[in-house]
């Protein structure tokens, strides 16, 4: 089993609603991969510009196909327009 924290934080002038309108559908889509055990998006309650996708895969062949769907490659090129930085990515196995 596989776990991955993904970090990211929108740029100011970002609203929620642009993060909505494609976190919903990354949400959405990946849950349907095959081998995928969990896939959320919180918001901190603490920095509202900072969010983390909490993903659980079954193993790292699955995970990897994951990253190369087509819904993954669109909506992450998308979204990295929207936060400064990049995702930060942390990744634990069981």
């Amino acid at each position: 089993m596989i776990r991955l924290n993904a970090f990211f934080k929108v740029k100011k002038d970002v609203t929620p609603a642009e993060v909505k309108r494609l976190t919903d559908e990354l949400v959405e889509k990946s849950r349907q991969d095959e081998g995928n055990k969990g896939y959320d998006l919180f918001q901190s309650t603490t920095s509202p510009d900072v969010y983390m996708f909490c993903e659980s895969w079954e193993n790292g062949e699955v995970l990897d196909r994951h990253s190369k769907t087509e819904h993954f490659v669109r909506i992450v090129g998308e979204l990295s327009k929207l936060i400064e930085g990049e995702l930060t990515i942390e990744r634990f196995d069981k």
